[in-house]
């Protein structure tokens, strides 16, 4: 089986005593507090981002929370719980994550409502904050047991009413959900799981945040679980995305799947995707809080699935306590030629295996 390793790439990280996320948000007049593990999470002025106008919102809300890590080296704070597989692994998925084209970087829920107003002329300049972020919570709503593609589609159809049937130029609006009939709602997002339900919890999440959040959403992760449908990923995520709040971490199933495989966590005790973040929380770097979910959902999507795993393609499989084993014994080396594309359901992978490629290619130069 040694034709089939690959050489191990070597990933620049950067251990840091004291962490320069923390630096940074002191030197931004940002307030520290404590989450439910004593570590420090940020007070924002709510009022001052709730005045920025498209341009500065998503400049400032980007600065906390880059989906782009290209490039970037992997900086963390020292912490001597973290688990001993942490960096060898999250290093080198990090690189593969950004190697490949996964659903959740164009229609995950934090880039829906961006890709879904440029479809109808709304570029990101000219999106009011406001309206990205109830879309934000609206797509985190329907995401619920529904691909990214899936959820994309219904959004689509929501905007389109929106804008063709209910004439809001602006699309889905909290004026415009509140003039939507449930029955029309449930039609336009039946595409999703339990939609019904759904469009229940939409319709009364409307209502809340008219008159209980000031026609906007919530600022806290208590009052984003207090709307209906919501739980705590969808509220965390919320919470980052709009108001660059990072108060916890996103975890979906992706990210317990993967996090209990590597053995980051107890799965004995990690029983549900909270429990699997309570754990995290405890010993993750705070750096890492946001990023983490899009790096593994990405990797989740298009390399490492529940089923169907491409372990072959895979820099950690030498390491990995997940690998299938069998699937190694069957793949052979020339199976790096075959045009990737091809058997890919989700997402594109050619990046990562041009890079194999080259890998292999110089370490036979060597």
């Amino acid at each position: 089986m040694g034709s089939l390793k690959r050489p191990r790439v070597k990933i620049e990280v950067e251990i840091e005593t004291v962490s320069k996320y923390f630096k940074q948000e002191q030197k931004d007049g940002l307030v520290k507090r404590e989450n439910e593990h004593g570590l420090g999470i940020q007070d924002v002025d709510i009022d001052s981002i709730k005045r920025m106008g498209a341009r500065e919102y998503f400049k400032y809300i980007n600065r906390f929370t880059k989906d782009d890590i290209s490039g970037e080296k992997l900086k963390i704070e020292d912490n001597p719980n973290i688990p001993a597989n942490f960096i060898p692994i999250y290093s080198q998925v990090r690189l593969m994550r950004s190697l490949i084209k996964t659903p959740v970087d164009s229609v995950g829920c934090a880039m829906l409502p961006i890709t879904i107003n440029s479809t109808f002329g709304i570029e990101q300049e000219k999106m009011k904050p406001k309206n990205y972020r109830l879309q934000l919570l609206i797509s985190l709503m329907l995401s619920s047991q529904t691909k990214d593609e899936t959820n994309a589609k219904a959004m689509h159809n929501l905007m389109e009413y929106c804008i063709e049937e209910l004439g809001d130029p602006e699309g889905i609006t909290l004026d415009a959900l509140l003039k939507c009939d449930e029955k029309n709602l449930d039609n336009e997002i039946h595409s999703v799981g339990f939609h019904t339900r759904k469009a229940s919890y939409i319709k009364k999440a409307a209502v809340m945040l008219r008159d209980r959040f000031d026609g906007d959403v919530p600022t806290t992760i208590e009052g984003f679980i207090s709307l209906p449908g919501v739980g705590p990923k969808m509220g965390y995520l919320a919470l980052q995305k709009s108001w660059a709040k990072i108060d916890g971490i996103g975890v979906d199933v992706h990210v317990d799947r993967l996090a209990k495989m590597w053995g980051w966590v107890d799965s004995k005790l990690c029983k549900t995707p909270e429990h699997t973040r309570k754990q995290l929380e405890t010993w993750l770097p705070k750096s890492l809080w946001y990023e983490i979910n899009p790096v593994l959902v990405g990797f989740g999507q298009v390399l490492c699935m529940p089923r169907g795993k491409k372990c072959n393609l895979c820099l950690v499989k030498d390491i990995c306590p997940g690998v299938d084993k069998k699937l190694l014994k069957r793949i052979k080396e020339t199976q790096l030629d075959d045009d990737p594309v091809k058997d890919s359901i989700r997402g594109d992978y050619s990046e990562l295996v041009s890079f194999l490629k080259e890998q292999k290619k110089q370490s036979k130069e060597e």
